[in-house]
Order: C-alpha cells, then structure tokens, then sequence
C-alpha cells in the first residue's frame, strides 16, 4: 500500500480537469490518500470532486509518515511540503499549477501522462542542500531556499554583523540579507542580483540587499562554512525570513546558519536538467530577434 499525501494550494481554480485526471490516476486499490481538511473541503465545494481519502494530514506541521508527498502549486507550495517532511527524506513530486515554478518537477499536464511510473519505481530522485538556523543556541528552524534578514522600517538601514567560522567578513548596511542554498539562488537572491548556483553545487550563498556600499558584492561561500550573525536597527528589532515564514526578533539575538544533515529528496518522472528549467523559466531560449 502506498500512502501518499497531497498538499495544495488554495488557487486551483484553473485546474479543475487536470485535479480530476490526477484523482482519477491515483485511485487504486494499492494507494492510500491523505490531504488536509481544507483541501478536502475545495475538492468537493469548488470542484464536486470527492476521492477516496484515508486520512488527514495533522494540522501542527508534524512529521508526515508517507511514501510520497505530491505538491500541487507553485514553489511556495512546495516549500510548504518540504517542511513536513526534511527528517524523514520522504520523496516529493512537485507539479507546478502556479507560475514560474523553479522546483517544480514538470506542470501538471506534463506529469499526468507519467504518473503511473511512480508504482513502477521508475523515477529518480534528487537530493537537495538544506541549511539549519540557530538563535542564541536554539534550533529555529531548516530551509530549502533561503534565510532573509530585514528591516522593519522602511527609511533607514539596518547593519549585519557578519562572520565565518569565527573570523569578522564585514558589517553590511543594507536592507537586508540574503543566506541561502544553491535551490535558493533562483528565488529572493536572484532579485538582488546574486548569481544562480547548479543545484548540486556544494554551497551557499550571501547577498546583501540594496546595500550602502557598491562594493559590498553578493558571495558564495564553501558548504561546511559557519554564518555567524548579529543584527542592529534603529528600532532594536528586525524581521527573520525563513522560505518565506516571517517572524519578528530583537536585535542582539546571535544568528548561525550552517550546512544541516538533513536533505530534501525532489521525485523527478523522467529526466530532469536544470539547464532545460533555466531555458524555459527564464525565456533563454527564446529568440532575441524576430
């Protein structure tokens, strides 16, 4: 028996055909199905859909114990599962019903045709870097893209006390700063300039945003470096962004990012080249001339 988890977000409405046809593929006698009460609820509301559903995926972001995990969605979806699942390795199939979609696998109309290769084994998987945040020696959290540090005002800068493994790097004025992992190189830092990393490339990246000296350039550091920082604001306090869940902390709080022993397991259902996402995310294939 497989058991499979679906979660999706809420903005399905243009893929009512294609949720049908994927319900329809996953109901088998072999696949159990869980989903969370709200998506049950669109499912039958908006779209008069009502599978065959085992049970409900708990509320307070619990480990989920499945043999896959489908996100429906765009990438924020996806980041979404991935919380659920960074100690177990559950593999995930991404299957993009949102808009650009850097993580996702394929779009749903491309995937439905290849589903049936998930109960045949005939799929790979990709493991992906994750990083482990810290606060004053506490465990806060992991992330698959990125850990953003803020202002909270929108008239002045904030300073970032930075160091590696112990040795100051620099001070950075700016907005705020970006530390994130090769997957993260195409989300937040990719808008502040920062360079796209391969996937499998083993390291991280920092780059500040809008800062106050041009020649505060974004970096790529080793994956086994330590990220030490400490942040001041004129309102002693600054905004802690991890894949996009925001929290609000003191300045004077000690911030350490490393390389975490966890990995996130992306299902690709046929072959998959991060060269071929950039080309058709991107627009690099498209003429510059007509």
């Amino acid at each position: 028996m497989y058991k499979i988890a679906l979660i999706a977000s809420p903005n399905l409405a243009a893929h009512a055909e294609h949720l049908t046809q994927l319900l329809s593929l996953l109901d088998r006698p072999d696949v159990s199905l869980w989903c969370d009460r709200a998506f049950r609820q669109t499912l039958a509301e908006d779209f008069g859909l009502h599978p065959k559903i085992a049970g409900y995926i708990p509320s307070d972001f619990s480990p989920l114990d499945m043999d896959f995990v489908i996100s429906l969605g765009g990438d924020g979806t996806l980041l979404r599962a991935a919380r659920r699942v960074f100690a177990e390795g559950t593999p995930i199939l991404g299957l993009n019903m949102g808009r650009l979609g850097f993580l996702n696998d394929r779009s749903i109309q491309e995937a439905l045709p290849l589903i049936e290769r998930l109960f045949e084994g005939d799929y790979t998987t990709e493991e992906r870097m994750l990083l482990s945040v810290e606060v004053d020696g506490t465990h806060y959290g992991e992330v698959l893209n990125d850990i953003a540090l803020l202002k909270r005002e929108t008239g002045s800068m904030i300073t970032l006390h930075t160091r590696l493994e112990g040795k100051e790097l620099a001070n950075y004025e700016c907005d705020g700063l970006v530390i994130s992992t090769p997957s993260g190189s195409t989300a937040y830092s990719l808008s502040a300039y920062g360079p796209l990393m391969m996937p499998q490339t083993r390291a991280m990246l920092i780059t500040p945003i809008a800062p106050h000296s041009l020649t505060m350039r974004p970096l790529v550091l080793p994956e086994e470096q330590t990220i030490e920082l400490t942040v001041s604001a004129r309102n002693n306090t600054f905004l802690i962004v991890l894949d996009g869940q925001t929290k609000i902390l003191p300045c004077g709080v000690r911030i350490r990012i490393r390389k975490s022993t966890n990995t996130l397991r992306l299902l690709h259902l046929d072959d998959y080249s991060f060269t071929d996402t950039l080309r058709k995310k991107l627009l690099w294939a498209a003429p510059v001339r007509e």
